[in-house]
């Protein structure tokens, strides 16, 4: 047991062969040893590799000593998988596997083979070929535990080494994720003639499921004349980089939208919906509130599938948009959308957001809530910014913490005409 404690602090990264054999040494004395691997290779083939001497012991990292290696020769045996079935510690005669004694092991008659355990296969075996103990002398159990927890040492470090490598592979995709993701959202300066805008974005790590989208729908008027505009934000069930794709497909769908006439934000959200939909089940739901303005009616035009009830400003007014929600996108096929008007007046101010502002909890595990909500809307200054600006610290305040449970989106657009 004071060995195995030993061994446990030792370190097999710089050559772990010399650690393994440094481990059979104390039991052993001076001796010749090899190491058969079968991991990887065909039924019946292996590599002869880790030849090693009280004289002679040649670097290896744990790569190179535990998985496949182009520096070595591919053999046959059959005895190989006779081996594999062994689970205690035998002696192999050159009569009875006459292709595993060549190369450094010519000169070889007999070696005493330890299987090596991992996830409960045996595909590698120590060979003891020559010691200055005896076998017969030596507690075999001792000695095969002994070379185990050596390999397993080994592993470990091959192991921590493999998942550190996938975890920053993980994380440069899911930047890259994030990084094409904020590519969907409006540009910080986004400006649209007859409105002032202002959003806030923040995904819950890294990548979201949650959409924003404003976008001019006059651009062939002047800028001194207030712009028709479309504006959506979504929220696709789920966290993370399956989300984000979803936004993604979303957002592509969105692009390909060509109105027939005039533009209608019922057509336009059963128009998503149908496109939603592939040959495959999707899994996957999206809530949204997506508007239409006609800045010559003053008229808001606006459709919900699910998504929290959006607000007007309006002086010290605040104004809950039509509760009639219609379902998510993506639930079913042919389903069809209500449109609902709103007359807009100069000033008022359109206010979106996503669910987390609703289930954001205390300590207590209150929800901020709507009648929070619009109290806070109510007595915040007319101005988009500032309506932002004050949810957001809101709920930081309301939670103790910066950081939130789910994607944050809002979105405050005050009609300046």
């Amino acid at each position: 047991m004071r060995y195995l404690l030993q061994l446990s602090q030792a370190s097999s990264e710089s050559n772990a062969l010399a650690f393994l054999y440094k481990a059979l040494m104390e039991e052993l004395g001076g001796c010749t040893l090899g190491i058969v691997n079968s991991v990887g290779l065909a039924q019946g083939c292996f590599q002869l590799s880790g030849f090693c001497d009280q004289h002679y012991c040649p670097i290896y990292s744990p790569d190179e000593l535990l998985l496949p290696s182009d520096e070595f020769p591919v053999y046959q045996g059959d005895f190989i998988e006779v081996w594999k079935a062994a689970a205690e510690p035998f002696t192999v005669l050159r009569s009875q596997a006459p292709d595993l004694f060549r190369d450094n092991l010519q000169r070889y008659e007999i070696a005493f083979v330890l299987p090596i355990w991992h996830d409960r296969e045996v595909e590698r075996w120590l060979l003891v070929l020559e010691s200055e103990c005896s076998i017969l002398d030596v507690d075999t159990a001792k000695l095969a535990l002994i070379a185990n927890y050596a390999f397993s040492s080994m592993a470990r470090v091959v192991e921590k080494r493999q998942l550190k490598e996938a975890q920053q592979w993980i994380d440069r995709e899911i930047n890259e994720m994030a990084r094409l993701q904020k590519l969907l959202l409006p540009e910080e300066d986004t400006s649209i003639p007859g409105v002032e805008l202002a959003f806030r974005f923040k995904a819950y790590k890294q990548t979201s499921g949650d959409y924003l989208d404003i976008s001019s729908l006059g651009e062939d008027q002047p800028s001194s004349q207030p712009h028709e505009f479309g504006a959506m934000i979504a929220d696709v069930a789920g966290h993370g980089p399956s989300a984000a794709v979803e936004a993604a497909m979303l957002d592509a769908i969105v692009r390909t939208y060509r109105p027939a006439g005039d533009a209608s934000v019922d057509e336009f959200l059963n128009y998503l919906n149908t496109h939603f939909f592939t040959r495959k089940h999707r899994g996957k739901f999206i809530t949204l509130n997506t508007f239409h303005y006609e800045p010559a009616l003053r008229r808001l035009n606006y459709c919900s599938a699910g998504h929290p009830v959006a607000y007007i400003k309006r002086d010290e007014q605040v104004i809950p948009l039509s509760e009639a929600q219609d379902i998510p996108v993506g639930v079913l096929r042919d389903y069809r959308w209500q449109r609902h008007e709103f007359a807009i007046e100069r000033g008022d101010i359109l206010f979106m957001y996503t669910d987390v502002v609703l289930e954001t909890r205390n300590t207590e595990q209150q929800e901020f809530g709507r009648e929070r909500l619009e109290a806070l809307i109510k007595t915040t200054e007319a101005c988009p910014h500032c309506v932002v600006d004050a949810v957001e610290e809101a709920l930081q305040d309301f939670c103790a913490q910066n950081e939130f449970e789910d994607d944050l989106t809002l979105c405050a657009i005050q009609f300046l005409h």
